[in-house]
């Protein structure tokens, strides 16, 4: 799929083999680290697009094998993957996560196809033609996921310029839903979900490239628990 503003979605496959293997098409260029407010601007509304498309296919799409991490289903899958990790300095967060979960729903935003990584580094091409890459933490769930990820490094300004952007297409294309107050119910759970992710991770790999990563799920559960307090004194 290439949007309009011409981004596409993802490489061409090119073929499918088995335990989930594929071969992607070639594509050249730069991945685009630190890139400004522009290029973030036009990966948002492109990635809107592929979103508002998804709303319809999220059965489909979790029949097929993508992790279904909808409402409080995400809590249960965050908890499991952070068993026998310390999560003391986000206990209070994790306590309140499925209240929390239910309230997020509430706000109305439909459950689609998240990128879980859409950072600029995962947008890679040149001036002609720019691709959005590395759907290895793709999941069914909250539409805000994306667009904090995306708005981390830029000024506070051009952040918050990005998040309205993306809370008036949502209220465009579902009336009566509350954007905003999604993306503030959010910001703790963003880096919580990093968390189980990296404990996924950590799971996986060597036990030789454990003392590279260790750090990943501790740091991640902090920034959490940061927001979490943020958020509950504001």
């Amino acid at each position: 799929m290439i949007t309009e503003e011409g981004i596409e979605a993802g490489p061409v496959v090119l073929a499918v083999g088995e335990e989930g293997r594929v071969l992607l098409g070639d594509v050249p260029g730069e991945d685009l680290y630190g890139a400004g407010e522009g290029v973030r601007a036009g990966v948002a509304a492109a990635h809107h697009r592929v979103q508002l498309r998804s709303v319809g296919a999220v059965d489909r799409l979790v029949a097929a094998g993508v992790p279904d991490l909808r409402g409080v289903g995400l809590g249960a899958w965050v908890r499991e993957r952070l068993a026998g990790h310390d999560v003391t300095v986000a206990a209070r967060l994790l306590d309140g996560l499925d209240k929390r979960l239910r309230r997020l729903r509430d706000c109305g935003l439909p459950d689609t196809l998240v990128h879980g990584d859409l950072h600029p580094g995962n947008v890679r091409g040149d001036d002609a033609r720019r691709v959005v890459i590395d759907w290895a933490d793709a999941f069914v769930g909250h539409p805000g996921f994306d667009i904090l990820r995306l708005t981390e490094g830029p000024d506070a300004p051009a952040a918050a310029r990005l998040v309205d952007e993306w809370a008036d297409r949502w209220r465009a294309d579902a009336p009566g839903c509350q954007p905003r107050r999604a993306v503030d119910l959010l910001r703790p759970v963003a880096p919580l979900r990093l968390a189980a992710v990296y404990a996924m991770f950590l799971a996986g790999i060597e036990p030789s490239e454990h003392p590279y990563h260790v750090h990943d799920v501790p740091a991640a559960l902090a920034q959490a628990a940061e927001l979490a307090q943020a958020a509950d004194a504001a």
